[in-house]
């Protein structure tokens, strides 16, 4: 996977300054045709990135992708500024399976259409706030357009 750093660099776009609220984060989507038969379109979270820089950076080296983004306060981060490679949980209310494995039990790693309810930067404060959700681990910067991060037990 390329870090948004090194897409930024290969892009030649400069990294704005941070956001004054350093404990704000992007979350990126992008839609796109789905590798499944049973659906069209699929739309997951493709990045969680420091600024809406890096989101119009992706925007712009994807445009075969339909991607947008919403700003987030990442709970428990006290305005501390975000680090690329940080881990930080969002929580799910519902999970769409998208697919089932060979033994037919659904696969929720791509969500088809993903509507995260907060983000948390410990596990235990996601855990303690939000115990009957689904927790989603996902590091800061990382591209993925199938999907980012990898769902907790």
């Amino acid at each position: 996977m390329l870090s948004l750093t090194k897409l930024l660099a290969k892009l030649k776009i400069p990294r704005g300054p941070e956001s004054p609220d350093k404990s704000k984060v992007y979350v990126v989507y992008g839609k796109q045709r789905s590798p499944f038969a049973s659906l069209e379109y699929i739309e997951p979270i493709i990045a969680v990135v420091a600024s809406e820089r890096d989101c119009y950076a992706l925007q712009q080296k994807h445009p075969d992708i339909e991607v947008s983004w919403e700003a987030r306060k990442v709970q428990g981060a006290a305005n501390s500024a975000m680090a690329e490679s940080k881990v930080l949980y969002l929580t799910h209310t519902t999970l769409v399976p998208y697919d089932l494995d060979a033994t037919g039990n659904p696969i929720f790693g791509i969500m088809e259409s993903p509507v995260p309810e907060a983000l948390y930067c410990t596990r235990e404060t996601a855990e303690r706030e939000a115990p009957d959700r689904y927790l989603q681990e996902v590091r800061l910067g990382e591209v993925n357009l199938r999907g980012v991060g990898e769902l907790g037990e």
